[in-house]
């Protein structure tokens, strides 16, 4: 690592106090220099240094006995408690001495950084391809044994139940919207963003991946399993991640899978969740939690093939698609058949009145021909609204 940033550092620093500096690797061996013409020659001042584990002087008498040395003061350079390397600044080390120091914490900050940086990205490298293997693991055909060894490798314990949470992220202002639009600024934005997701749901009982920029998958603890739906707490800490998303001036839509026992079921969680944020972002409902619980039915409709249902959407629903107000049509129909015993809160919620709403229900009767007090004639057609939802 020292190495790879040395020649930076030297000229960094060199522009900064004027005097030339050098940096060897643990042998002595010169890796960055502010005078190119010193690179990969031996400083022996620095054997000293770095055996002593002190900061030593090379005075101008000294220094013309030793080929290719200049007076000056050297120092060892440490990261994580060991001896990777000196720096050494030429000149009156009366004078020069009063860098040394300074340069040296500046070399190991600097390296210090970087490692951390690294071992961040790859960390955060590790945790992508988890997902990935997670996403394309055949239950089939896969070992899930193999699965579950992955997930234990990251520190992660495979006997806690788990929920996946797709989440995306999407401008809730015209501001942040002109922002998400600028590359520097989307990093940004993605990068807090995934920060307050992991404080919401923290290692190691959770992990998290980002999928891009806009979009993050958890793997949320569950404390009490639920084959059908994540647990309060779960939506308890989704609201969380909403309301201080919102602070930025983001909306979050998460789509929520079935609890996962075992790798398999990871797995089928994964699918589960992006099927059921897809649902909710077809449906119009973004800004929500949407969970695969509540879209059996549609879940199972997605299965229908394509062609076929297509075919029965138009059969149905051709003649409301050829009136001027017909999304309205579909839209009160939709409302209708969610609270099909209550007019009152469906004409509420379309935000319409009482006779409005049952002007258009007679309207859906006449161009459609469906008895919507008849089951079996509205469920057709509320299958008929689905699959175009789905298909579309």
């Amino acid at each position: 690592m020292l190495k790879r940033f040395a020649q930076v550092i030297c000229e960094t620093t060199h522009d900064i106090i004027g005097h030339h500096v050098i940096i060897t690797d643990e042998s002595a061996v010169i890796i960055g220099s502010s005078d190119p013409l010193r690179l990969h020659t031996v400083h022996a001042p620095s054997i000293v240094a770095m055996k002593q584990k002190r900061e030593t002087y090379t005075e101008p008498e000294e220094a013309s006995k030793m080929k290719g040395v200049k007076p000056g003061v050297t120092l060892p350079v440490f990261l994580a408690g060991e001896v990777v390397g000196s720096i050494a600044i030429a000149g009156d080390h009366r004078e020069v001495a009063r860098y040394g120091l300074l340069v040296q914490k500046q070399a190991e900050l600097f390296l210090r950084e970087q490692l951390i940086q690294e071992s961040a990205g790859a960390r955060e490298r590790a945790l992508r391809e988890l997902v990935s293997d997670i996403a394309s693991f055949a239950p089939e055909q896969d070992d899930s044994a193999v699965l579950a060894t992955r997930v234990k490798e990251l520190g992660y314990d495979m006997d806690v139940h788990r929920v996946c949470l797709v989440m995306e992220l999407g401008p809730d202002d015209p501001e942040t919207a002109e922002k998400m639009e600028d590359p520097i600024k989307k990093v940004s934005i993605s990068t807090g963003a995934q920060e307050i997701i992991r404080s919401v749901f923290p290692e190691p009982s959770c992990f998290c991946s980002g999928m891009g920029h806009t979009r993050f998958v958890v793997f949320a603890a569950v404390e009490k399993p639920d084959v059908d739906t994540c647990s309060p707490p779960i939506e308890e800490k989704c609201g969380k991640c909403r309301s201080l998303l919102g602070d930025m001036g983001l909306n979050l839509t998460i789509g929520a899978g079935s609890c996962a026992r075992d790798p398999e079921g990871l797995h089928y969680s994964y699918c589960e969740a992006w099927k059921a944020l897809a649902i909710g972002l077809k449906k119009g409902e973004p800004g929500k939690n949407h969970r695969i619980g509540d879209y059996l039915l549609e879940d199972l409709l997605s299965t229908v093939n394509i062609r076929k249902g297509r075919r029965f959407s138009r059969k149905h629903l051709s003649g409301l698609r050829k009136m001027p107000d017909g999304d309205d049509m579909v839209k009160t129909f939709r409302a209708w058949c969610e609270s099909p015993c209550n007019p009152g809160k469906v004409a509420e919620r379309l935000n319409i009145h009482r006779n409005t709403l049952n002007y258009r229900l007679e309207k859906i009767h006449r161009i459609t021909g469906a008895d919507l007090k008849n089951f079996r004639e509205a469920f057709g057609l509320f299958i008929a609204v689905t699959l175009e939802m789905l298909h579309e």
